[in-house]
């Protein structure tokens, strides 16, 4: 298995709506797309990678900096639906994670790091050090709590 992790370019972005539609309506609600569109015209940037796994973009995620909230975001991380296998998430999530964590560290800014999920990834984001914060009832959508986590960031 054959993986890379590479700058997401606009020829990407049919790939990563297919990416995101396969989540639905277990992860993401489908009401989120326009939301996902606008990000990918308006804020993707070097900082937002995709995944590529045996020479096909299967997955996707970043991170962008609030310098007046003194946090690094995480945005739109998400792998295509039933391409890893369960017994590859871990492995595969864990090194597409520990990148964005990387990439976050070069910025060398003692910002904590926070991600909105679901109460579906609670468990894996706290695999990364993430505790969560607030709590709320579907704010996501039907089914989907909106979870909002944190983690402190540490400069050595």
């Amino acid at each position: 298995m054959t993986r890379e992790i590479k700058t997401d370019k606009l020829s990407d972005k049919q790939i990563l709506i297919n990416v995101f539609e396969s989540n639905c309506p277990k992860y993401f609600d489908k009401n989120d797309l326009p939301d996902l569109i606008d990000f990918l015209d308006k804020y993707a940037d070097k900082n937002f990678k995709v995944l590529v796994l045996n020479n096909q973009v299967i997955g996707c995620g970043g991170h962008y900096t609030k310098h007046t909230e003194k946090v690094f975001g995480i945005a739109w991380v998400m792998f295509k639906r039933y391409s890893i296998g369960r017994d590859n998430f871990m492995p595969i999530a864990t090194y597409f994670f520990n990148h964005l964590l990387k990439n976050i560290e070069h910025e060398n800014l003692d910002y904590d790091i926070v991600i909105n999920t679901t109460q579906l990834l609670e468990n894996t984001f706290n695999k990364f050090n993430f505790w969560t914060e607030k709590k709320i009832k579907h704010g996501f959508g039907e089914n989907l709590d909106h979870y909002v986590m944190r983690r402190k960031r540490k400069i050595e």
